[in-house]
Formats: C-alpha cells, sequence, structure tokens
C-alpha cells in the first residue's frame, strides 16, 4: 500500500460474486485526515463556494462550529472510491444511498467498513447489497449508507 494526499492507495484485486456470501464483513478503508487542500479543491471541482467548507472565521463566528467542514458530496465521493476499489476494475456500482449524520472537520479521519446483506439467488444477475457505515476518529458515525454491486462471475462476463 502507498500514500497519496492522506489516502491510502490500494493493489485493486477483483471481488467475484461467488466469493461473497451474506454477513460477510468488508474491509476498513481509511481516507484523511481532512485538510483545506481537500476541500478548496473539492469545492473548485464542484463549484461550491460556501464558507462553510473553506473559511475557518466564518464557520467559528457565525456557525458556532469549531473550524470548517468537508461537503456531503465530498464524503460520498470517498465512500465510492472505497466501494469501487473493494469491487475491483470488472464490478459496477449500480446503486448508492446515503444518509448523512454528523459533519466531518478539518483534521478528522474517515473510516468506512460494511457488511454484506444480501446476494442475488442466480449467478446470472450477481448483484450483492451492502450496508456501509462512515465512521470519524472519535467512532462517531458521520455516514450511513446502502449500495448494490453487480460482481463478475469466473465462468462468464459481468449481467448489465
Amino acid at each position: 500500500m502507498a500514500s497519496c494526499s492522506g489516502h491510502t492507495m490500494f493493489s485493486i484485486e477483483q471481488l467475484w460474486f461467488e466469493d461473497v456470501a451474506p454477513g460477510g464483513l468488508i474491509p476498513r478503508r481509511t481516507f484523511g485526515p481532512l485538510t483545506i487542500v481537500d476541500t478548496v479543491q473539492w469545492a473548485g471541482f464542484q463549484e461550491n463556494w460556501y464558507r462553510l467548507h473553506w473559511d475557518r472565521d466564518f464557520v467559528r463566528e457565525l456557525n458556532g462550529l469549531k473550524t470548517f467542514i468537508a461537503s456531503g458530496a465530498y464524503r460520498e465521493a470517498l465512500l465510492a472510491r472505497a466501494i469501487t476499489d473493494w469491487i475491483g476494475p470488472r464490478g459496477l456500482l449500480r446503486k448508492l444511498r446515503v444518509r448523512q449524520s454528523y459533519p466531518t472537520f478539518e483534521g478528522d479521519l474517515i473510516h468506512y467498513s460494511g457488511k454484506i446483506v444480501e446476494k442475488s439467488p442466480a449467478a446470472a444477475l450477481s448483484w450483492i447489497a451492502c450496508d456501509w457505515e462512515g465512521v470519524n476518529q472519535e467512532s462517531r458515525v458521520i455516514l450511513t449508507a446502502r449500495c448494490t454491486v453487480l460482481l463478475p462471475v469466473r465462468e462468464g462476463e459481468l449481467q448489465s
């Protein structure tokens, strides 16, 4: 594993439909700590210039927060990255539903982990459903999510 801008890069391996089962745990993935560079780059990409995501004085004085926070879309993008890295290059993220529950502040870590909760009964469909949870370094839940992914089968091609 290597690190780039505070994010750990994993060697990507393929996850196969035959190798997963309901109840299986998804390895934890960590991002951060959150920096002003992260939030300003994301704000530029998103064209979201709201001061809540980069101006420490503004959020302290007007919002009563300790420092700026990451946008929800940034945290969702990191979750999508964790999911797609986990399923491998031939997997497909079909659906992602996220509930944001607590902010990510400057300096916070984001830990994502999950569990496989459902698997299609037929390999011809090759989908699985997973529940995910994001927590900070204090184990406070920052978001929960459910996704559906398609996985390749060893004896055929990924179904669309």
